[in-house]
């Protein structure tokens, strides 16, 4: 190393614990030395490329000169990049169903099921579209599924049979009940997704959306499934209802999902403040938005739901690398008119979730949600009219609906190439109002219970292999029985194979 070298790196080593020791001091000094903190970081950074000029000029072959102009194929990694998919590619298409009016569903896999090895390297440079450098990339899976239900899953004998695991679809009794060992073949979870994103003065701007099979729960339709905008903090379009913690969000085959987890889509705005915007480190976050939830309701004939303003949410959010807890809390407002009846109700809903890293590549996953009116926003309860109904037949005065779920998932890593999740959720209604006759032969809804365990197998990144084994458990309201049966359940495996790609630049 010549005499030019080893001064540099002198000067970078005086720089360097110059740096270290104005950082301890930054924690009690003002701005001023925050600027210079910034400066020597510059100053580092250009003196670490002159070194690399030097060393290369050093070991250059005598004759050889410098060129101004390079091929691209002297940049041409020795690797290929491989795309990752991006954080919001976790797709969770809607549910549709005879019962069910509003369509919800689970999502392909999202944190906690990337792989622990390398993808690939760093992505290519971005396009440059009218003097801006513009990131794009797509995403997607193609996936098929089988799958094989050991008992009924549906609540009319002539239905298709669901490719989601819907337990609040177990009959309880009657002919649907009688149906057993049924087999079917789903690409319903293949999806694609793209996104394309710039900075502005004001922060990175980016637009994003995804289309599914997930339109129908018994056929391939096909659906845009999310397609929002962000700038900075603040996002606009359609997209997971804003109370849910998307980090809260069990990896399981099937695309349902536990019964309690708000999966619901909604379109929506929200801004998202860091509580130390001074920080370097920002793990503490507030939210706040509102979304178009509309009201769920059973009513009597000739009175129709009315939008009055749109539901209107808050959260807290802790996000360290190795944790996403959120504690949220929403308010709606109901209402019902028809001739002679005009009634309103309040809504409202506290849940708290997590992920939380926890051994190796391992992860802990968990929500809780109580509250009034939130049959519109539990997976499992969304679409059966169980956001409010009439106190009884004979009296039609409004009551909101109570309502608690829970859910808890682990994500374990037995290698690289191999992984296991095991997941359990519980819903349970106030059972004190009866949907009869409009539940008839079906059973007004009281509580159900979901669980689920997989094995996936990664031979090679992009591809999957997986088998789960899927058990749910239904009960309706003792006045509701159907042919004197207030329960009924459901076992299923399914087998699921995906190859899973991606591309940026």
């Amino acid at each position: 190393m010549n005499a030019r070298i080893f001064s540099l790196v002198f000067l970078i080593s005086v720089m360097l614990a110059g740096f270290t020791t104005l950082a301890r001091a930054s924690e009690v000094s003002g701005s001023a030395l925050q600027d210079e903190i910034r400066a020597l970081k510059q100053m580092v950074l250009e003196l670490q490329k002159r070194i690399q000029h030097l060393e290369a000029d050093r070991v250059k072959p005598k004759g050889a000169e410098t060129s101004a102009t390079m091929t691209p194929a002297a940049f041409k990694p020795a690797k290929e990049a491989t795309a990752k998919t991006p954080a919001d590619s976790k797709i969770v298409p809607t549910r549709s169903s005879s019962v069910k009016v509003q369509k919800t569903a689970k999502a392909i896999p999202m944190r906690g099921d990337e792989k622990p090895e390398e993808m690939g390297s760093q992505p290519p440079a971005p396009l440059d579209i009218g003097g801006h450098k513009v990131r794009v990339g797509i995403a997607g899976a193609i996936q098929a599924d089988m799958i094989h239900d050991f008992n009924a899953l549906g609540l009319k004998p002539g239905d298709g049979q669901a490719r989601e695991f819907i337990t609040a679809n177990i009959p309880v009794g009657g002919p649907a009940a009688d149906i057993t060992n049924r087999t079917a073949f789903s690409p319903n979870q293949s999806y694609l997704s793209g996104w394309a994103e710039t900075d502005t003065p004001w922060g990175p701007f980016k637009v994003y959306a995804d289309v599914n099979l997930m339109g129908s729960t018994t056929e391939p339709e096909f659906q845009i499934y999310k397609a929002y905008g962000q700038w900075g903090w603040l996002k606009a379009g359609l997209d997971y209802t804003i109370w849910i913690n998307q980090a809260a969000i069990p990896s399981t085959l099937d695309f349902e999902g536990p019964n309690a987890a708000p999966e619901n889509r909604f379109t929506q705005a929200s801004l998202k403040i860091p509580l130390r915007p001074g920080s370097e480190d920002r793990e503490f976050f507030f939210t706040v938005g509102v979304e178009d939830a509309e009201g769920d309701m059973t009513l009597p004939a000739g009175v129709t739901p009315v939008d009055q303003f749109p539901a209107v949410i808050g959260k807290f959010s802790y996000e360290p690398d190795w944790a996403h807890i959120e504690l949220a809390g929403l308010y709606r407002r109901l209402k019902a008119e028809g001739t002679g009846y005009d009634q309103s109700i309040d809504g409202w809903g506290v849940a708290f979730s997590g992920s939380i890293d926890t051994w190796g590549n391992d992860n802990f996953i968990w929500g809780l949600e109580y509250g009034d009116a939130l049959g519109a926003y539990i997976q499992d309860t969304s679409g059966l009219g169980l956001d409010a109904a009439p106190v009884s037949p004979t009296h039609s005065n409004l009551r909101a609906i109570s309502a608690f779920g829970a859910w808890g998932a682990y994500q374990h890593w037995w290698s690289k190439s191999l992984r296991s999740s095991a997941t359990y959720g519980f819903v349970r209604l106030d059972s004190d109002f009866d949907l009869w006759p409009q539940t008839a032969g079906t059973g007004t809804y009281k509580q159900t219970q979901y669980a689920s365990m997989n094995l996936v197998w990664s031979p090679w990144p992009p591809f999957d292999v997986g088998l789960e084994y899927l058990f749910g458990h239904r009960t309706v309201t003792n006045p509701t029985a159907v042919d004197g049966s207030t329960t009924g359940q459901d076992h299923r495996v399914q087998f699921t194979m995906r190859w899973n790609f991606g591309w940026e630049r």
